[in-house]
């Protein structure tokens, strides 16, 4: 063998390895449907069980990649013209039981959803709507305009640069990061984490879940704390600036700031000034806990 084609055949070897590994990881799933759409088209999906992935990309079509399982049966319908549509699984019998199918599905990057599942997760990455499952969980990342997702139990992970976000579970553990705007987050035993310093305007609640921030509060940003048996903690950085409204009906209230005086020290109540007090944090509980404290 000459020189010349051990060196070729070297690099023809280099570069399918690394091919053919990224193939085995990121099986490539058989195109169920693909349609043209509106930049802007309505789109409603329905995944009962399995899974269910939405990725925006720059096209205006929609493309459904997938398998389902063999008890189902994908449908895909459409409204007037290329502006709405009606996507998903459903059993083949109306009594009928249903099996896992996983969908894949790229929508045109402003397009409007509605997604719902039973115990199906939702993934989607740049795209926008209502996204709703009872026990599977969540998770949103990228840029999209407005949001809003609820889960009953499963969790919800919220990596998200939108202006308007919404979300809500029963037990699942819910996290705000990225870089909302304007957010208003609860849980019912589920604890809640915090940990985005872009945030304007904020409310979060939960009943009997704990609920921490750990951040440096936006100037001029107001927020909402209320719990009312969970604990919440308000974890800042020395540097920050803000004006804190503490108040508990009957759980303890602990300042880790010593060298912060209280404006209030009645039992129960505490007012606390860090900095300049640019930003306005009010946190309430009945029986909650609440601690402030540095980074």
């Amino acid at each position: 063998m000459t020189l010349r084609r051990l060196l070729t055949l070297i690099s023809i070897t280099a570069v399918a390895l690394p091919c053919a590994a990224a193939a085995q990881r990121t099986p490539t799933l058989p195109v169920l449907r693909a349609r043209a759409a509106t930049p802007d088209a309505g789109i409603k999906v329905f995944v009962a069980t399995g899974s269910v992935r939405l990725i925006a990309w720059d096209r205006d079509s929609i493309v459904v990649r997938g398998r389902v399982a063999a008890s189902d049966r994908f449908f895909f319908a459409h409204g007037t013209g290329k502006s709405s549509y009606k996507l998903g699984v459903e059993p083949r019998r109306i009594d009928g039981p249903q099996g896992p199918s996983d969908l894949v599905i790229n929508v045109p990057r402003r397009a409007r959803l509605s997604v719902k599942a039973v115990d199906a997760p939702i993934t989607a990455e740049g795209v926008g709507g209502w996204f709703y499952t009872v026990s599977g969980a969540i998770r949103l990342s990228g840029a999209a305009e407005d949001v809003e997702a609820e889960s009953i139990s499963g969790d919800v992970d919220l990596d998200l640069a939108s202006m308007v976000l919404k979300a809500r579970t029963g037990r699942g553990h819910m996290v705000v990061r990225g870089s909302p705007q304007d957010v208003d987050a609860s849980t019912i035993g589920g604890p809640l984490d915090i940990a985005t310093s872009t945030i304007l305007r904020g409310r979060f609640g939960s009943v009997t879940g704990n609920i921490r921030y750990a951040a440096t509060p936006a100037a001029g940003s107001v927020f909402e704390f209320s719990d009312h048996a969970g604990t919440v903690d308000i974890v800042l950085p020395r540097s920050a600036s803000s004006r804190l409204e503490l108040s508990s009906v009957s759980g303890a209230i602990a300042n880790g700031f010593s060298q912060v005086r209280p404006a209030s020290t009645a039992a129960r109540t505490l007012t606390v000034r860090i900095g300049a007090g640019d930003a306005h944090m009010t946190v309430r509980t009945f029986k909650g806990g609440i601690r402030l404290l540095p980074q």
